[in-house]
């Protein structure tokens, strides 16, 4: 049997189709959640979702926030500067889509090729892991209700890390990685998920089309209306930078002293225009977030 695992979705079709069409001899499908906020595509991505047989699905965090932000209003009348990816999936969904994501479960139980199942988004409420085997038994009939024998392996997403825990024989958490963003730390451009196929599980890669991220991103640059940290992580991902460092280079800084009236000018390696800052408060608070450099320790310099 040929079970597909993905995770992280983040409204990238491109990704998703180029997985779907690599591994479309699949048996069953396993998607860990966030199939919604942080892209562009998220109407489309629900709408392949509806289409799939022999899923098994579950969702939470950004697909919650959506959903309740949908249903508040506040995604009809947010301010320039103020917009965000979760109002932009907002705009482009329906009350369909909307009450789809609400029937998924938050967790969901399987079996396949002597194993038994349980697949969750996360482990708990943060980035936690299940690190004992004694936790992991504890998890399990807490989430699953099922009897702690057998074979079992539990599938968690979140964290947008790919790896496989063993914590004894029979006993192993796996997480596919997300198909759409790595974190800083981690370079690699391609859709992260697995294959478990005939009980073996395989960790995979591929690369994708990624010019459709990287126009939108430009476009939402020039209007200037999304936060600028929602866009930085965006552009790093769906760029051609290889760290979140070399994402922005600061080319010049010029400065009025003091007042919030200074202006500074950065050039995005991936988009051959300048940013322009006008306030001092969100050129340090986007070097920082940038950089993770402290915001005192660049106020010396001009």
């Amino acid at each position: 049997m040929k079970v597909l695992v993905i995770s992280d979705i983040h409204a990238n079709i491109r990704a998703l189709d180029t997985i779907l069409r690599e591994e479309a001899d699949y048996d069953l499908l396993c998607c860990a959640g966030d199939f919604t906020d942080y892209g562009i595509s998220p109407r489309e991505v629900l709408e392949r979702f509806r289409q799939l047989k022999n899923t098994v699905l579950v969702y939470r965090n950004h697909d919650r926030h959506v959903i309740n932000i949908y249903e508040s209003g506040e995604w009809t009348n947010v301010a320039d500067g103020k917009y965000k990816w979760v109002h932009y999936n907002c705009e482009r969904l329906s009350e369909k889509d909307i009450d789809w994501m609400k029937q998924l479960p938050e967790k969901a139980y399987f079996e396949a090729d002597g194993w038994k199942y349980g697949i969750a988004h996360q482990y708990d409420n943060g980035y936690g892991t299940v690190e004992s085997r004694y936790a992991f038994d504890q998890y399990w009939n807490a989430s699953y209700g099922a009897e702690c024998d057998g074979k079992r392996r539990l599938i968690f997403g979140h964290t947008h890390r790919q790896c496989i825990h063993t914590l004894g024989e029979g006993m192993e958490w796996i997480n596919p990685g997300s198909i759409s963003y790595r974190r800083p730390d981690d370079p690699d451009k391609t859709a992260h998920y697995a294959v478990i196929l005939d009980g073996k599980i395989q960790l995979k890669s591929i690369a994708y089309d990624r010019t459709l991220q990287l126009a939108e991103a430009k476009r939402l640059l020039k209007n200037d209306r999304m936060m600028r940290t929602e866009l930085q992580d965006f552009m790093f991902f769906f760029g051609d930078a290889k760290t979140s460092r070399d994402l922005y280079q600061e080319t010049a800084v010029s400065s009025a002293k003091g007042g919030s009236g200074s202006l500074f000018f950065f050039h995005c390696v991936d988009f051959p225009s300048y940013i322009l800052y006008t306030k001092k408060y969100d050129y340090f608070t986007f070097w920082e977030n940038i950089t993770g450099e402290s915001k005192r320790k660049r106020r010396g310099k001009s």
